[in-house]
């Protein structure tokens, strides 16, 4: 049997006497779940959430409590396989049996006849074997979570007959093969995850099918080709991340999602020049594009973000000429990394009006004379890196005004009077950055 604290905490019934509803948040709860409980038969919510102490197995017996609307018995330290009795639960519109040490495989047969579940959520346990699509396909559901598992196998074309899914996150598992084109079916998705697998192949152009999408995120899996022009039709997409791929070509398809506020295509092979039309997405917050193979020149148009745009990440690409001026309207950014580029010239030497900045990195470029003075104005500056460049001039007297917090990079020897207050001196041979 289990303890807790109070007998009354978190128990609801109805006006005869009877336990309706059982719910243990945070309780304290030690030992295991008795099977006795299956005694409160006329129980519809049962739920008993966030106790690290409730170990053993979920018994078997839960599948007589068939009032049981929901059942949510997570973030605790639960064992064993999940009992194939849940299948007798006819009631059930919820089963959240997340965040346990649950594993083996699950029974997808019987888990179909429960026609009346719309939220199937069981991520974070161990969890394996092939997920089957084409029996999930039978149930209505409106979110699928399964995150963070050990299933295995293929996302079939079967996928498509989940036609009510609205969230459907597969992410950090062992999926692999291709992204069906029949996900251009879930017509009601508002999110799509898969993080963290071995998917390959192509993004499927019926990804512009999905017109509610909200949320994307294929990162770190396999796959390669361009981004697909449809793409473009998803203006509600506020979030894709399709960073750590192998994806290739432009990024011109972005441009017209008005509804993007982040973007993550970073550690790809993405080719071409940052098309103004990108800084010209209304609600853009975070521009994730280092690690890829972008070249020409940062536009002037970069001036159109500055109402939204909080973090602009350019790192290791090809890019080169100036960096224009107007940056420096970017009055939100927190955060620039313009480092390993071919930028030339000199630093703007406006960029003091960027008063929320608290990290810009430059290092590794071409850039060349002196270190605006005003960058000791920024009070909220923590990283300042500008070495491996050509920078002139002195830096002591801005040392100064710098806070106490500020981690500072520079080629010191480089520097007329040196660098007493830099985190590290790159060029000086005694270390390396």
């Amino acid at each position: 049997t289990f303890h807790r604290r109070s007998p009354w905490d978190g128990v609801a019934c109805t006006e005869d006497g009877k336990v309706r509803a059982l719910a243990l948040d945070k309780a304290g709860l030690v030992g295991h779940i008795p099977p006795q409980i299956a005694l409160l038969k006329h129980v519809e919510n049962l739920i008993i959430k966030n106790n690290p102490g409730l170990r053993g197995t979920i018994p078997s017996i839960i599948g007589n409590m068939s009032q049981l609307r929901q059942l949510g018995l997570y973030g605790n330290d639960l064992t064993g396989t999940m009992p194939e009795s849940v299948s007798q639960l006819s009631n059930l519109v919820y089963l959240n049996l997340s965040s346990n040490k649950l594993m083996g495989q699950l029974d997808w047969e019987g888990l179909s006849h429960l026609r009346m579940i719309t939220r199937l959520i069981l991520h974070n346990n161990f969890l394996e074997g092939s997920i089957q699509f084409h029996l999930l396909a039978k149930m209505g559901l409106s979110l699928l979570g399964l995150s963070n598992n050990l299933f295995s196998g293929y996302i079939d074309e079967a996928v498509g007959g989940l036609a009510s899914l609205e969230y459907l996150y597969l992410d950090r598992n062992k999926l692999i093969g291709e992204i069906p084109s029949d996900i251009g079916y879930l017509t009601n998705l508002k999110a799509l995850n898969i993080d963290e697998n071995e998917i390959d192949g192509t993004l499927p152009s019926t990804l512009g099918n999905l017109l509610q999408l909200e949320y994307l995120s294929a990162r770190s899996n396999r796959l390669s080709g361009g981004i697909p022009t449809t793409i473009k039709s998803l203006t509600n997409l506020s979030t894709i991340n399709l960073a750590s791929n192998a994806l290739t070509g432009p990024i011109r398809p972005l441009i017209g999602m008005t509804g993007l506020k982040n973007v993550h295509l970073y550690q790809n092979t993405l080719t071409g020049s940052i098309p103004a039309g990108v800084f010209a997405l209304p609600n853009l917050e975070n521009l994730f594009l280092s690690s890829n193979h972008l070249t020409g020149t940062l536009p002037g148009g970069i001036v159109n973000a500055q109402a939204s745009l909080t973090g602009l990440y350019l790192s290791d690409n090809f890019l080169r000429g100036t960096i224009p001026n107007q940056i420096c309207a970017l009055y939100q950014l927190e955060n620039m990394f313009l480092d390993t580029n071919g930028f030339s010239g000199p630093l703007p030497s406006c960029l003091d009006e960027l008063t929320r900045l608290r990290r810009l990195l430059v290092f590794k470029n071409q850039l060349t004379g002196e270190i605006p003075s005003g960058l000791s104005n920024l009070a909220d500056l923590v990283q300042l890196g500008i070495e491996e460049n050509h920078f002139t001039g002195a830096l002591n007297n801005s040392c100064v005004a710098f806070g106490g917090n500020l981690k500072l990079w520079a080629d010191c020897d480089e520097l007329s009077d040196g660098c007493d207050c830099c985190t590290k001196c790159c060029s000086d041979g005694s270390s390396s950055c």
